[in-house]
């Protein structure tokens, strides 16, 4: 596992995924498009599957639920520079409550469930309640 810490943003794999982050952009017709389409395909992805939760599905899940968290105004302690300029993107538009609750399944099943290697690593390391209390904190950001 490519992590230096236990918050969401402290492993190659969400690093990574965040440079897919794009700012919000207007139609031709002057609406935005719903510039929490590529979030919630990582947190999608993730409920949908029945099989084991690879880390790196289950790290860009938790990225993705941090931009939905910062988007309903709790962003994380040290937001990297993309996520900032995302939220600067989106004009007050909020991901709505069923997004929040799809965004807090998916971290219950990657925290909670036997099938999550991102859960195992966790759990082989002396960290694994840092892990467990930032999952649960973010948790408590989406409400």
């Amino acid at each position: 596992m490519g992590a230096w810490g236990h918050n969401s943003f402290e492993n190659d794999t969400a690093g990574d995924w965040i440079w897919g982050l794009k700012t919000a952009k207007k139609s031709l017709l002057g609406k935005v498009k719903s510039p929490f389409a590529y979030p919630m395909s990582a947190i999608d992805k993730l409920l949908k599957s029945d099989l084991y939760i690879d880390a790196p599905e289950g790290e860009e899940a938790i990225a993705a639920a941090e931009c939905l968290a910062a988007a309903q105004g709790n962003p994380p302690s040290d937001p990297p520079e993309e996520l900032e300029k995302w939220l600067a993107s989106l004009n007050g538009n909020r991901p709505d409550p069923e997004m929040l609750d799809r965004a807090k399944q998916a971290l219950l099943k990657v925290r909670n469930d036997e099938q999550s290697e991102i859960r195992e690593l966790w759990q082989e390391s002396e960290y694994f309640k840092e892990w467990q209390a930032s999952i649960d904190g973010l948790i408590t950001r989406l409400s």
